[in-house]
């Protein structure tokens, strides 16, 4: 069975790739790999004025604000798995925090075909910034479908 890869990167999640995914699949009878990135820490927020701390200590507790992120990455691989089953396609994702290039050629290398975003490198929370569109075109052996918004 052929297998279609889809890399989604941070808390992002482009609907777009996942339906194009679904759409190839049915036509070509494969089934459908995702490969969600994170990164290890996200970035910082910047300088905090004192006059700032009392809030800041109320409504960030230690972890919490990456803890939501890494939720929002948990929600849109349960998201990503509903609406490829729905259509009755097998479905198989894996996580990867801070994987190299390298990494995700290995992970994808039985696919016949990489769907990925247009705006793969835009910045979003918790994304891999180890890993560009242009580093995987380089690297990928597969062809390669990068898909714009609808």
């Amino acid at each position: 069975m052929k297998i279609i890869a889809i890399i989604i990167n941070g808390t992002h999640f482009p609907y777009q790739v996942v339906h194009h995914a679904i759409a190839k699949a049915k036509t070509e009878n494969a089934e459908i790999l995702a490969v969600f990135l994170k990164g290890e820490h996200e970035v910082s927020k910047g300088y905090i004025f004192p006059s700032d701390i009392t809030s800041t200590d109320n409504s960030f507790i230690a972890g919490l604000p990456e803890s939501q992120d890494e939720n929002l990455i948990t929600d849109n691989m349960q998201s990503a798995k509903a609406m490829v089953e729905n259509e009755g396609i097998l479905y198989r994702s894996v996580l990867k925090t801070n994987a190299s290039v390298d990494d995700v050629v290995e992970l994808i290398k039985t696919a016949s075909l990489l769907l990925i975003d247009k705006n793969f490198d835009e910045k979003t929370l918790l994304a891999d910034k180890k890993i560009s569109l242009d580093g995987l075109m380089k690297s990928v052996k597969i062809p390669i479908d990068i898909i714009e918004d609808y």
